[in-house]
């Protein structure tokens, strides 16, 4: 009788010790680490002029025209196929997404416009 109080109480003991939301703590986080948020451009800007390293679009929600720039990390898209900079033309509907504070394009998403 002895011996089971003194395991009763080194077990009471040890339940005490361990942390009761052991079985529930989350593991970490093991996905990609998420970047600075990007800032994507009003969807009915279009395309004024292509240069070669960079594109101005004319912004239609206050009438001005904005440059960025095309870097070689700089993701494009025409009428939803992988495109390049060569693939961009005046007059098309483009939506820019920039980083934060950048006037470099991070992805450049451009539709022929319907007439």
């Amino acid at each position: 009788m002895k011996r089971f109080f003194i395991l009763l109480s080194a077990l009471l003991l040890a339940l005490a010790v361990i942390p009761a939301n052991t079985a529930s703590a989350k593991p970490p986080y093991k996905g990609k680490k998420k970047g600075p948020t990007t800032v994507p451009v009003d969807t009915n800007d279009r395309i004024s002029v292509v240069h070669l390293s960079s594109i101005t679009v004319h912004q239609a929600s206050n009438q001005q025209s904005k440059e960025y720039q095309i870097t070689p990390q700089t993701k494009i898209t025409v009428n939803g196929v992988e495109g390049k900079l060569s693939n961009l033309t005046t007059g098309m509907d483009v939506t820019v997404t920039t980083a934060p504070n950048s006037s470099a394009a991070e992805t450049i998403e451009a539709k022929t416009p319907r007439h």
